[in-house]
């Protein structure tokens, strides 16, 4: 998760909206155990989820007022058994003063913004996307993200076959999500994640791939093994010439192309 501001707007005279902090799974009591009965298959579904995503919304605690540092559990039981389950040592968690748990306030925010708690651009795609695909309909996801319905579109798009390893590429930084929406729309979900590798191996700018793939016809390419060799080397070669205009850049690759595959397979 990434680090998340300690202050976030206010919504009301003398309220300040609570924080968002990693905390100990550990740490985190729930009165009467986490016995409660679920739905496995749901559950299931929710651990899936975070395995692959993290956990994207907070759960909602309370200092403990034994002096022990632990927390209560308000909001979030069926996350914080995932957690547990799966091994996590932190989870994301809104915290709230001891004696506010019944404010009218609090709990209104709780319930209208905690989506729009300050987190990174990626994770608050993911949980856009993760909620267009458990069912929640696009206006209601995009009133509640503060977005618009053509964004949550075109996230559930982007997203929606995103493997584990695309996900750590975007959460990490190493890709950015403008990238990685060029590659979603061009690049088979097989190939997406060994080609979002590529991209970060040679540092190539979402403004550069796109003008050499539609220098190269790239739609126009039969989806296979060679067409990502091609890549592969486009991207090597365009890193080589760094510093030039890109149209010369352009002509010195066009004049140097590789018309056999053993070439492109030999050179690394």
């Amino acid at each position: 998760m990434a680090d998340v501001p300690s202050r976030n707007q206010e919504v009301g005279p003398d309220f300040d909206a609570p924080q968002v902090v990693e905390i100990p799974v550990a740490s985190v009591r729930v009165e009467g155990g986490l016995g409660r009965r679920r739905d496995r298959r749901g559950h299931l579904e929710l651990q899936r989820s975070i395995e692959r995503f993290g956990v994207l919304t907070p759960i909602t605690v309370r200092p403990a007022t034994d002096g022990s540092g632990d927390y209560y559990l308000v909001k979030g039981q069926g996350r914080t058994l995932a957690c547990r389950v799966l091994g996590l040592t932190t989870i994301p968690a809104v915290i709230l003063a001891p004696d506010v748990t019944s404010n009218e306030k609090v709990q209104q925010f709780l319930v209208e913004n905690v989506a729009r708690l300050r987190m990174s651009p990626v994770d608050r795609a993911l949980l856009i996307s993760r909620a267009r695909a458990t069912g929640e309909e696009t206006a209601e996801v995009a009133r509640r993200f503060g977005v618009s319905a053509q964004t949550v579109r075109r996230l559930e798009a982007q997203l929606r076959d995103a493997s584990s390893g695309e996900v750590e590429l975007l959460r990490s930084g190493r890709v950015p999500l403008s990238t990685h929406a060029i590659v979603s729309k061009c690049v088979s979900p097989r190939d997406r994640e060994a080609v979002l590798h590529l991209i970060e191996r040679y540092g190539t700018s979402s403004q550069d791939l796109r003008y050499l793939l539609d220098a190269v016809g790239w739609e126009c390419l039969p989806d296979s093994d060679e067409r990502i060799l091609l890549l592969r080397w486009l991207l090597r070669e365009w890193h080589s010439e760094a510093g030039s205009a890109r149209e010369d850049r352009l002509l010195r690759l066009a004049a140097r192309f590789p018309t056999t595959l053993p070439s492109l397979e030999s050179e690394d």
